[in-house]
């Protein structure tokens, strides 16, 4: 399986209910990986790009529920796409283009222009290992049961290698987890190592885990009749390629300037991510 070919988000959000979701792109919307295909035609000579936005849904706990990726084509002439990837479900978001599954290749007949297919994956499995977890007054519930009581909330997410994978991703990614509080339900928060912003009556604790990097996570906060917003993690490639034996101060300065302009395209991928889920 075409390890690219993982991620997908989760949208729950209601009253009375934690939702936790994993709007996490190996591929950021403001980062998707753009390549030329050599070969989309089978019988044509077609050339066009071809982008990946992998998605996942997790459940409360984090562990994955389902893993989608939507691929992109955009041809230059009319032509047969040939695809690939080990799915169990497939839909065309485009036109009704036929589409044809045999042996883990797929083929679309298609007209020249954009056309965005999506396929549900038929293993879950990612590069990291996700977990969270809920206590109230030292008391730990699952995401269901702690929604709309009171008391002293500790929230802790941990962030792991996963030894079953390919270690590429872990390596090379950077991880982005934003946790929004609503400031009229949580009172005292306290969130070491977050950045914290003030958006409206919100509370938005942001936390960066470079590549190669395992994280702990907690929070804790007083909380009234508590309710959540989705915990967001967004993925991005960070490279900073410093030889430690031989540290060079303004290369070093060049990286984190590299760092500070990938992370400000994670914010503002992230955001574009947020838009495209409530649409």
């Amino acid at each position: 399986m075409n390890f690219t070919h993982q991620m997908r988000d989760e949208q729950i959000s209601q009253k009375k209910n934690i939702s936790i979701k994993l709007l996490s792109v190996f591929l950021a919307f403001s980062l998707m990986f753009v390549f030329t295909v050599p070969a989309f035609a089978a019988t044509t000579n077609v050339d066009g790009i071809k982008q990946e936005v992998v998605y996942i849904n997790l459940n409360s706990d984090g562990s994955v529920s389902e893993i989608c990726v939507v691929n992109i084509f955009e041809l230059d002439e009319d032509g047969q796409i040939v695809d690939y990837g080990d799915y169990k479900a497939l839909r065309n978001m485009t036109s009704n283009d036929k589409i044809t599954f045999e042996n883990e290749t797929v083929r679309i007949d298609t007209k020249a222009g954009k056309l965005y297919y999506e396929g549900t994956l038929n293993k879950n499995v990612i590069p990291w290992i996700f977990s969270f977890r809920y206590f109230l007054d030292g008391t730990e519930y699952t995401a269901e049961e702690i929604a709309g009581k009171d008391g002293a909330l500790k929230i802790t997410i941990s962030i792991r290698k996963n030894p079953d994978c390919n270690s590429t991703f872990f390596d090379n990614y950077g991880l982005q987890a934003s946790v929004t509080l609503d400031t009229e339900l949580c009172k005292n928060i306290v969130a070491d190592g977050a950045t914290a912003a003030n958006v409206g009556k919100n509370r938005q604790l942001t936390y960066t885990i470079l590549p190669g990097t395992e994280k702990d996570i907690e929070i804790t906060a007083d909380v009234a009749d508590f309710e959540m917003a989705a915990i967001a993690i967004n993925g991005l490639p960070l490279n900073m390629e410093i030889d430690i034996d031989k540290v060079d101060t303004a290369e070093l300065t060049e990286e984190i300037n590299k760092l500070k302009d990938a992370v400000k395209e994670l914010d503002d991928g992230a955001t574009d991510l947020k838009d495209g889920a409530e649409e």
